[in-house]
């Protein structure tokens, strides 16, 4: 098998299983949870708040990698141990992190019951591959932004990414796979799936400046904080799907052959095709009382001009097989990018640091809790969230500080594969102390 059909095929069962719940790289914050810790999220206004006396900064070790490396899964479908299912979980579940335990093999038979006039298909454990829902996966990456600032003010570039993807089946085609009901006569059976993906390259021009503060000296963070950010983007690469596939069921069955019909629409450009657009960023953040709130709106508005190639493709009858027919090759098109909106919180009780937060997103809507507590040079973390599949996660973590050197670990369930199966994983991450 072609090992481009293969990356497509594990890339269509991402989209059938359901939401991609977003991934933690960060161990402390994974240890909480997932929770947004105020400056390690994506809100503009925290450029101007002062980080916290004990707040560390450090990055994540790539712990899954070597998991990964030392057991690669098997790309040739003509081997024994291939598994197009370990494939769709890395799309899933980036390697970062360690996975701990794995979700249950699909290694059920497959049974298809025929008589007269009946047919009925049981996938046994593949049956939960197609939820109920519709499959969506969805992201917007903003930076990182390399750039520097003056005063409250900053300039800077970054990249600009975004992709989406809804697959759906209609309620007949459902049942048949998904609870072995029978083929039905005259009947429509069809999968239909909407896909963008695209890339910009962008300028940024913002501010972030404190509108009051309070006047306890240089270490108190009380106040109220203000961000703003334009973004000027140049398209570098665009592609979306919409299209159909399916079969109507003859008046008896197995009188004559299925035909499986495709249409769908097509739009794709390069850099020559891409255009200019812009978008911008608000955020605001409030301290006092021991309290901390913040609200983040990105891409408001955001949008990328295009000339694109259109295209049709479908089912040519004659010959059995698909045709795709350029209809222009520079068709005007205006692309948005879906707006991202983050409100978090964050208060000390006695010793132990509480933030929440609630992130709105593309195609999911996901909530964190978290709480952090010191006992001398070693913290301790628990957390839960509620992930993309509507799941209850939990997590626990620690982290031990050697001067200004420390060292976090977290494990935490998701349920990032194709059969929405919690497991665990684990992250690891070096912190630096001033």
């Amino acid at each position: 098998m072609n090992k481009s059909i293969v990356a497509i095929a594990a890339l269509a069962l991402a989209c059938v299983a359901g939401r991609a719940a977003a991934q933690t790289y960060n161990a402390r914050r994974m240890g909480m949870g997932g929770v947004d810790l105020g400056g390690t999220g994506a809100n503009i206004a925290y450029r101007a708040v002062p980080a916290p006396p004990a707040e560390p900064r450090g990055f994540s070790l790539p712990i899954g990698l070597i998991q990964v490396l030392a057991n690669p899964p098997q790309l040739d479908a003509g081997k024994p141990d291939f598994s197009i299912f370990d494939l769709a979980n890395l799309l899933y579940t980036v390697p970062w992190n360690l996975q701990l335990t794995q979700p249950d093999p699909i290694a059920s038979d497959v049974n298809v019951s025929i008589s007269q006039d009946s047919l009925v298909v049981n996938l046994g454990d593949a049956q939960k591959l197609f939820p109920q829902q519709s499959g969506k996966i969805g992201a917007v990456l903003n930076g990182p932004s390399l750039g520097f600032s003056v005063h409250r003010v900053f300039i800077g570039l970054l990249p600009v990414v975004e992709y989406d993807n809804d697959l759906t089946l209609n309620d007949a085609l459902h049942g048949a796979l998904a609870n072995a009901d029978p083929f039905l006569p005259n009947t429509l059976y069809s999968m239909t799936d909407k896909a963008r993906a695209q890339l910009a390259a962008g300028a940024e021009l913002g501010f972030a400046t404190p509108l009051a503060r309070g006047g306890a000296g240089p270490a108190d963070r009380s106040g109220f904080y203000v961000g703003a950010r334009l973004k000027a983007l140049r398209g570098l690469a665009y592609g979306d799907h919409n299209g159909s596939i399916g079969f109507t069921t003859p008046d008896t069955l197995f009188t004559k052959p299925v035909d499986v019909r495709y249409s769908g629409q097509l739009n794709d450009a390069g850099p020559d095709g891409g255009g200019w657009g812009g978008g911008a960023d608000l955020g605001a953040v409030w301290i006092g009382h021991g309290v901390e709130i913040g609200v983040g709106v990105d891409d408001i508005g955001t949008q990328v001009g295009w000339k694109v190639r259109q295209s049709a493709v479908y089912s040519d009858s004659a010959t059995g097989g698909y045709v795709q027919q350029v209809l222009n090759e520079r068709a005007p098109l205006e692309s948005r990018i879906p707006t991202v909106l983050t409100v978090n919180a964050a208060t000390q009780v006695g010793r132990a640091l509480v933030a929440a937060d609630l992130v709105s997103g593309v195609n999911n809507t996901q909530a964190h809790l978290g709480a952090e507590i010191w006992a001398g040079r070693v913290a301790l973390r628990a957390g839960t969230y509620i992930d993309a599949n509507k799941l209850i996660e939990g997590s626990l973590g620690t982290g031990v500080r050697f001067g200004t050197l420390g060292l976090d670990l977290a494990v935490s369930s998701h349920s990032r594969n194709v059969t929405q199966q919690r497991v665990l994983e684990m992250g690891a991450g070096i912190s630096f102390y001033r």
